[in-house]
């Protein structure tokens, strides 16, 4: 038997007591959207109602560009507006309400997302989500999808300073799930949330967005999956380094 196929057995076998007893605590932090959830086309046609109720310009091309970025962020990249902040925030606002209508009535969980963040929980992992999505949007995915039970907190974009690619959301979930940010794996799929993890001292494993050719910088991630489906518990702890004793 490999060693490779040794640890898998080992790993398997263990209870979810003697993981937490073997190791010290290591944490998965889930970016949202195009990884959890498949809501990218909710968030698209979010933004071009906001831009037709509005007569503002929109193209699928602005929209991918942006994707991922905090509202606050996207709204005067996309649109030309440069304020004032009370209209920036309503129009946030009507986005994000365009937004959970759409994801109420459509959400779909990404193949592989569940199935992975349960069998992390099974081994100990500790897990947060952290995303540029306000907290109400967080917090009807996680009702949604039924996440509650594996998650040790959820962060949004808008309780931190600085939006991707700057780090600060990754190392705020870091703080609330107590783990150092070296121990910490970033589960993402754009470039700025990969630029994010490493900035923090994390490890990162991007996801493919399905349909969509690979942004320029995805490949900086520590590994590159097509699916999550594609993604165990053995890849999560070899990127890690985490192994057990014999």
């Amino acid at each position: 038997m490999s060693a490779m196929h040794d640890y898998s057995a080992k790993v398997g076998s263990m209870s979810r007591q003697d993981h937490l007893a073997k190791r010290s605590p290591v944490a998965v932090i889930w970016d949202v959207d195009g990884v959890v959830i498949d809501s990218a086309d909710q968030h698209r046609q979010s933004w071009q109602r906001l831009a037709k109720e509005n007569g503002f310009p929109y193209t699928a091309e602005a929209f991918w560009a942006h994707f991922g970025r905090r509202n606050a962020d996207v709204i005067p990249a996309m649109f030309g507006i440069a304020g004032p902040p009370e209209r920036i925030a309503a129009l946030a606002n009507r986005k994000e309400e365009i937004y959970r209508a759409l994801l109420a009535e459509q959400a779909a969980p990404l193949p592989g997302a569940q199935g992975l963040m349960a069998a992390l929980y099974e081994v100990g992992y500790r897990q947060a989500l952290a995303s540029s999505a306000p907290l109400e949007n967080i917090r009807l995915i996680v009702k949604l999808l039924g996440l509650e039970p594996y998650l040790t907190a959820w962060v949004s974009g808008e309780s931190v300073a600085r939006g991707k690619p700057a780090p600060d959301i990754f190392l705020a979930a870091a703080s609330q799930v107590a783990v150092p940010s070296t121990r910490c794996l970033v589960i993402e799929d754009a470039p700025a949330g990969i630029q994010a993890a490493h900035a923090g001292g994390m490890k990162a494993l991007a996801v493919r967005r399905a349909g969509q050719p690979d942004a320029p910088g995805l490949e900086q991630a520590e590994y590159v999956a097509s699916s999550l489906r594609e993604v165990d518990v053995v890849l999560v702890d070899r990127l890690l380094g985490v192994g057990y004793a014999c």
